[in-house]
């Protein structure tokens, strides 16, 4: 039962063929709408299968540099830049790394610049 002239109000502008539409549970709409923004920051995170450090960890490799230097100056803490084997080169890390390396190898060449040996190297 409505009660009070502010929750009758509510419900007949509510009524209106413009209103039809829209809920009553106002936290209901807005949990639906968090959802849809953490759906779309997950999915913005990810290019390829990669994270934000993981991509970064590979430019930072076909640039030339260590894998705890490139993990460090990817955003990782010193203990996961020590042991990157185990927690950075995941295979679709290491998959994505091999192909970038690949299309610059072939760049490079098409160009007719020298490779250096810097990209590929891991």
């Amino acid at each position: 039962m409505v009660k009070g002239r502010t929750q009758r109000a509510l419900l007949s502008t509510l009524e209106q063929p413009i209103y039809a539409g829209l809920e009553l549970d106002e936290n209901a709409a807005e949990e639906r709408l968090r959802e849809q923004e953490a759906a779309e920051q997950r999915k913005s995170e990810l290019l390829n299968g990669l994270t934000r450090r993981q991509r970064h960890f590979l430019l930072e490799k076909l640039c030339g540099h260590s894998d705890k230097d490139a993990a460090l100056l990817a955003g990782y803490s010193l203990s996961v830049a020590e042991n990157t084997k185990q927690r950075v080169w995941k295979p679709v890390v290491r998959s994505e790394f091999e192909r970038l390396s690949k299309n610059l190898t072939i760049k490079f060449a098409a160009k007719g610049l020298p490779n250096f040996g810097m990209v590929g190297k891991w």
